[in-house]
């Protein structure tokens, strides 16, 4: 009897265990779940939760995407505009890495606002610049040069062609583009456009900002450094050479400076007997005293009545702004440029200007037909040159995006929303483009007065 209480008693104390342990496994194991789906939810709320994304990190006072035409030519061209992403060595694919990596994490449950500024802060990077139908308008005016539609008497033929080039040498034209600096660019540029003018026509060459360096101790010498290196005369291969050899890229950039003695050179080219031309290449702003638009104004409102050439040589957004004012306050034309060949071409308009003078003086006529084909092809160069642009913009928003997603800076419903707003800008773009174009060539038959008067109306100036 008291063995089989002992035999009870063992049993009791074994099913006690057992029944302990089970129910502390189940705890543990509750506890474990628990612990394994607090852990799930912290993390899908990682990812999911916008509260834990900084988006303060975000520009806000940046342009919206464009939904118009307008918009489209006003929006100005993104730190990234001209680049092929996917075609970059990756030392300058680390460079925009580093810039899609500042953008902050996004999440589905951000808000329409918020994704929205996601979304334009992107596309600021990448925006292109699309050319200004005024631009196509003003190179009509350069190719009608010397048509009696033109009323502008600065585009009339004169007795005398004098083309002045005021060049850029501050130390910021070290910087290379391909393999060369910019001043070497603009240097075979130039030497290509005095070399192929006809006998008759002079071109002098000044230069500015090439003295001292670009310190503070050295600014004043530098501000006050602009230089006539070739007088205006005849191109003479050797002195013209001479010149370009007298001077290296080095301080800052007088461009009031540059215009005030650009007008004293041309004082005694009374615009009446003589075309006037002058290029102004910078590849920056005005980093010294003065006004550079007021000069500007002052340079038009004199008697020698130039035609003034404002080119921007790979100039970002604020030089941009500022020598399109300067090219606006001289009734010139402005153009941006990024490269050797984009140069050449703004030299070739002087160069066309200059064999139809040639041409004149040997009694030869304008074709005015001939005028309406080759606005024709101005307008196939300014479609193929937006058509260019939409497509790499494109690219370079799909490979953006699929490296913000590999990144997990953005979510793949948030990928598919940006790739939808990229399809948009396309779509508007394509759009845009066909308007213009169709546009521009239903005022070909006009006269140039009409065709300026049709197109200000309907595209602003920016």
């Amino acid at each position: 009897m008291k063995v089989n209480q002992q035999i009870k008693l063992i049993i009791t104390t074994i099913l006690i265990v057992c029944l302990i342990s089970c129910s502390n496994d189940e705890s543990s194991k509750e506890s474990s779940n628990s612990a394994l789906k607090s852990n799930e939810n912290n993390s899908s709320k990682d990812i999911h939760d916008t509260k834990n994304n900084d988006l303060k990190g975000l520009k806000e006072n940046i342009p919206k995407s464009s939904t118009s035409t307008n918009e489209l030519i006003e929006y100005p061209e993104g730190k990234y505009a001209g680049i092929t992403f996917d075609l970059l060595p990756e030392e300058e694919k680390k460079k925009v890495y580093e810039d899609l990596e500042k953008l902050p994490k996004i999440s589905d449950t951000a808000s329409e606002k918020e994704k929205e500024l996601f979304w334009n802060n992107l596309l600021y990077l990448f925006h292109e610049d699309y050319i200004d139908p005024q631009t196509v308008l003003e190179k009509w005016k350069i190719e009608s040069f010397g048509s009696p539609e033109i009323e502008d008497s600065r585009f009339q033929f004169k007795e005398n062609l004098n083309v002045e080039i005021v060049l850029d040498a501050s130390g910021s034209m070290n910087g290379k583009i391909g393999g060369k600096t910019k001043m070497e660019l603009a240097k075979e540029s130039i030497t290509k456009f005095a070399s192929s003018l006809p006998e008759g026509a002079n071109v002098a060459l000044r230069v500015y900002g090439h003295k001292g360096t670009g310190s503070d101790q050295d600014k004043k010498l530098s501000c006050e450094s602009s230089d006539i290196v070739y007088a205006m005369q005849n191109y003479e291969e050797s002195d013209f050479e001479g010149a370009l050899n007298k001077f290296k890229p080095a301080g800052w950039t007088p461009i009031t400076l540059a215009l005030s003695k650009a007008k004293e050179d041309m004082a005694k080219y009374d615009g009446k007997k003589n075309t006037n031309i002058i290029f102004l290449v910078s590849d920056g702003i005005n980093t010294c005293g003065g006004d550079p638009v007021q000069e500007a104004k002052s340079l038009a409102d004199s008697n020698i009545k130039p035609i003034v050439n404002v080119i921007g040589f790979d100039v970002d957004a604020k030089g941009q702004e500022q020598l399109r004012s300067v090219a606006n306050a001289s009734a010139g034309i402005y153009t941006n440029v990024n490269d050797q060949k984009g140069l050449s071409e703004q030299f070739k308009s002087a160069q066309d200007i200059a064999e139809k003078w040639d041409r004149w003086k040997r009694d030869s006529l304008n074709d005015l037909d001939a005028i309406k084909v080759d606005r024709n092809f101005m307008i196939l160069a300014f479609s193929n040159d937006w058509g260019g642009k939409r497509e790499k913009q494109n690219s370079n928003l799909i490979s953006a995006l699929r490296y913000l997603y590999n990144e997990k800076i953005i979510t793949r419903d948030i990928k598919d929303y940006l790739g939808n707003k990229k399809d948009d800008q396309k779509y508007l773009t394509d759009d845009s483009q066909d308007e213009v174009v169709s546009y521009l060539e239903s005022i070909n038959d006009k006269t140039y007065e009409e065709m300026k008067k049709s197109i200000e109306e309907k595209y602003k100036q920016k």
